[in-house]
């Protein structure tokens, strides 16, 4: 609890400190984002990155890529990350060589900034207490993915309480994998849960690994726990290397 209310203030402290910018950049973000048809995909994907940069720069982190040769040239890849903190969705956005949609809660698509971004980009929101509402999900994400579009989710579904021992992934998590035959990307994110840390060093570093591709005929014959297990054995491995 302690850790939860001081990440609080460093980010309230952050955002009185960025007002200006904040004022600069928001109310053009949410007019574009309550009419993204008015603008091309080119625009919102340009603002969206705008605001991503300045998010990096203010918050004094910089973001080393590892791994950008395991992204499969073709488009349609699920790219699955371990989950450390809010800055994880910029992290992905940044470090991913092109344009990637989101798979994200319910809960955290209502917040500032982020329900702007989920309306700019292509986004699936994934509702944790209607079954009904996962089950349009999944098949939302299985249809984007087997046109062509990459997507990120995070198969904890929450962050991990203790950043060096990940949660279980959750086996639906990669169910419009299997129906869409897309490549699955482990991700691993490192030392993401420190950044607003008081004295954390500036600029603060954060690594990002894009492990080895799992293609279709990789896991076409097993059960989607297996598969979650299989991807998550790969993340645990790099984060018990490189975790603080």
């Amino acid at each position: 609890m302690k850790l939860i209310s001081n990440h609080t203030r460093i980010l309230f402290w952050m955002l009185i400190k960025n007002v200006q910018t904040i004022f600069k950049l928001y109310p053009n973000m949410r007019k574009m984002a309550r009419t993204p048809e008015k603008y091309t995909k080119q625009e919102l994907d340009d603002y969206v990155d705008l605001v991503v940069d300045t998010i990096i720069e203010k918050c004094h982190f910089q973001i080393n890529v590892h791994g950008l040769e395991n992204i499969p040239a073709d488009k349609g890849v699920l790219v699955c990350p371990n989950h450390q903190e809010k800055t994880d969705i910029v992290v992905i956005r940044k470090s991913f060589p092109r344009p990637i949609g989101y798979v994200i809660d319910s809960f955290a698509a209502k917040r500032h900034f982020c329900r702007e971004i989920c309306r700019m980009v292509p986004s699936i929101t994934m509702p944790k207490n209607s079954m009904k509402g996962m089950i349009k999900a999944i098949e939302k994400l299985t249809d984007e993915l087997k046109n062509k579009e990459d997507y990120v989710i995070f198969p904890e579904g929450r962050y991990a309480p203790d950043c060096k021992h990940l949660l279980p992934f959750l086996g639906g998590t990669f169910k419009s994998a299997l129906r869409s035959h897309a490549p699955i990307v482990p991700t691993a994110i490192i030392n993401s849960n420190h950044v607003f840390d008081r004295g954390a060093p500036k600029p603060y570093v954060i690594d990002v690994y894009y492990l080895s591709p799992i293609f279709y005929d990789d896991y076409k014959d097993m059960k989607t726990n297996d598969i979650a297990a299989l991807v998550q054995s790969k993340v645990q491995e790099v984060v018990d290397k490189y975790q603080r």
